[in-house]
């Protein structure tokens, strides 16, 4: 699977004619980081329409091998994140046993991160793992 990974994008999904929207916050190998939006649509919604939502679930981690399910995955519009953006992600990592000055440093990170293009990769399942590389 070809996807472009961009932290603080929004990506919609198809599932039977209803469109659904997350934003990714973090990605590595074994999660991806998500916001999730409960609104759904009956056509392609515009990216002032993303921009204007309001996360229903804050943060979700989700292993990442699930993005090799989701076949109409695609990239719609990206923003930086902001801190306010992660604070559901903060709250996991800190029960990860992050530090603070660890957490600091991750959060800003991440944020630098969004301000980057994507990254195009390629994503498969090998022995039950999943590669990643670029493409």
């Amino acid at each position: 699977m070809d996807i472009d990974i961009q932290w603080g994008a929004y990506y919609l999904t198809k599932e039977d004619n209803q469109y659904r929207v997350f934003r990714l916050l973090d990605f590595n190998r074994y999660a991806y980081h998500a916001a999730i939006f409960k609104e759904t649509f009956t056509t392609r919604p515009t990216k002032e329409e993303i921009l204007q939502l309001t996360p229903f679930i804050g943060h979700a981690p989700i292993d990442a091998k699930a993005l090799l399910q989701e076949e109409s995955i695609q990239l719609l519009a990206a923003a930086p994140l902001k801190k306010e953006d992660l604070e559901g992600y903060r709250y996991y990592l800190e029960e990860q046993g992050m530090t603070n000055t660890e957490l600091d440093e991750s959060i800003q990170r991440i944020m630098e991160f969004s301000t980057q293009p994507p990254l195009p990769l390629r994503l498969e399942k090998v022995d039950d793992e999943l590669e990643i590389s670029q493409r």
